[in-house]
């Protein structure tokens, strides 16, 4: 799995193509955000903004920050959008690799074996019921120096459990609830490659905020160097998508190897005629 999986920085490089125009979607989103209090897109864009958070994070300093702060929101719009479909894409690709098929983005879109509401709903329901937990879990948990570490092993629990969804619904084309229960049922079977996989590519997201909690970022931006807000979100965005991208493919490559028989392609057979068997069989010769 894991020399397969990193073969996307090599001769799989075609399977970061979803994960790049995920990206760009969430660039969009951002530049949005960024337009907002510039006329005259600001006659459309504040008034949102201005509703939903404050008037004054349409002001400088203060909307170099709101320009970081928002992306885990257009995040959640940009996956919702296309994000979960074009994951599902990734993992049609990681297919056509077991399948000893030429990588093809335009063969995995054309084939339609990607359901946009089913994988859509699927991302959508997954994060809500992970962030729901996980906000609960913050409330109980009592203080102290490992208190930080209750989140974290929550958040790779609820990751471990759920990472199959998509995969289930692109390959054996369930609804999204079937796949939901699919996921959490190939989990349970293979649970220790599966949990390997999610602590090794989701740990650059946690370390991510450790180093750079909000509370340090907004006294950067705030504080002193108001700018430093485009690289901090260039800089988040590009890991998210590389997290996102390493993930989906081990997973669909774990998905791949556990059931090699069903996903191997078919094997051509030529049908050779009978008058012709009988002619062969008369001369002792074999028909290729």
């Amino acid at each position: 799995m894991w020399g397969r999986t990193f073969q996307i920085f090599g001769p799989a490089q075609k399977l970061w193509l979803p994960f790049i125009m995920a990206l760009f979607v969430e660039i969009a989103l951002v530049g949005l955000v960024w337009l907002a209090p510039h006329p005259p897109f600001s006659t459309l864009l504040a008034p949102p903004v201005r509703y939903f958070y404050s008037d004054r994070v349409l002001h400088y300093p203060w909307h170099m920050w709101f320009i970081y702060y928002v992306t885990k929101h257009t995040h959640v719009v940009a996956s919702v959008l296309a994000g979960a479909f074009l994951s599902g894409v990734a993992c049609e690709m990681v297919r056509q690799t077991h399948q000893a098929k030429p990588l093809s983005l335009r063969e995995a879109l054309a084939g339609k074996k990607v359901r946009y509401i089913t994988v859509a709903l699927i991302w959508l329901i997954l994060w809500s019921v992970g962030r729901g937990a996980l906000e609960a879990l913050l409330k109980v948990i009592p203080s102290g120096k490992l208190a930080v570490w209750h989140p974290i092993c929550f958040a790779v629990l609820i990751q471990w459990l759920f990472v199959y969804a998509i995969p289930a619904a692109v390959f054996e084309g369930l609804s999204w609830w079937k796949a939901i229960l699919r996921g959490i049922k190939e989990s349970i079977r293979f649970p220790l490659s599966t949990l390997s996989a999610v602590i090794v590519f989701t740990a650059p997201l946690f370390l991510f905020a450790f180093l750079l909690p909000e509370g340090r970022v907004t006294q950067w931006v705030i504080g002193s160097t108001p700018e430093i807000a485009f690289l901090l979100t260039g800089i988040r965005l590009l890991m998210w998508m590389t997290v996102d991208a390493l993930l989906t493919v081990s997973i669909a490559h774990l998905w791949c190897l556990h059931r090699p028989e069903g996903l191997s392609a078919p094997q051509a057979t030529e049908r050779v005629p009978s008058q012709w068997m009988g002619r062969s069989a008369k001369e002792g010769t074999v028909v290729a």
